[in-house]
């Protein structure tokens, strides 16, 4: 399995137009739909007094629906099946501060037209903005290799810790162009 690029939006849109805007542009969404046999883990969080849950579910809108009716409960749900060309996982991250973090995850290497393994950097920074457009997120990041957050404050933290990995790619990335 190869490392990926986990691009993250941070948005206060938690709602299904939202989430739908989002699962449709980067998926095929009705071929996403069945989820039979999955389940929904809500791992335990002593910040927020949770234990941890298991929840059986047949339907991504299930999930959705879960996730809409519980704003306290964080929980992330992966999909890498049925998605858009260059995408190879979908993150849908329910915070426990009642917000979603919307995710893609992207190879971090790719074949150029010319036969060449180049950083895929470029990509990541692209859907990092088709995120924050499409989802209204307040705040984005794109991380490697790295779990979705389980509230703002946790993201904020993140952004941070990312920040010069960000810087550092852009740096050698203007020095190819």
């Amino acid at each position: 399995m190869p490392p990926y690029y986990d691009i993250y939006g941070l948005s206060r849109h938690r709602n299904k137009k939202t989430i739908e805007k989002f699962l449709s542009y980067f998926s095929i969404r009705g071929d996403i739909e069945n989820r039979e046999e999955e389940e929904i883990t809500v791992h335990k969080n002593e910040k927020y007094n949770i234990k941890e849950t298991w929840t059986s579910i047949n339907s991504l809108t299930e999930v959705i629906d879960f996730g809409l009716e519980n704003k306290t409960l964080g929980f992330a749900f992966y999909i890498s099946n049925h998605l858009k060309e260059g995408v190879n996982n979908i993150i849908l991250k329910f915070t426990f501060d009642g917000k979603i973090i919307f995710g893609i995850s992207v190879e971090e290497k790719r074949i150029s037209d010319n036969g060449k393994l180049i950083d895929n950097y470029d990509k990541a920074l692209e859907i990092e903005k088709t995120i924050a457009e499409l989802t209204n997120s307040t705040k984005t990041s794109i991380q490697f290799e790295y779990a979705p957050s389980d509230d703002e404050e946790e993201f904020d933290s993140d952004i941070e810790m990312w920040r010069t990995m960000n810087e550092e790619k852009r740096k050698i990335i203007s020095t190819y162009r």
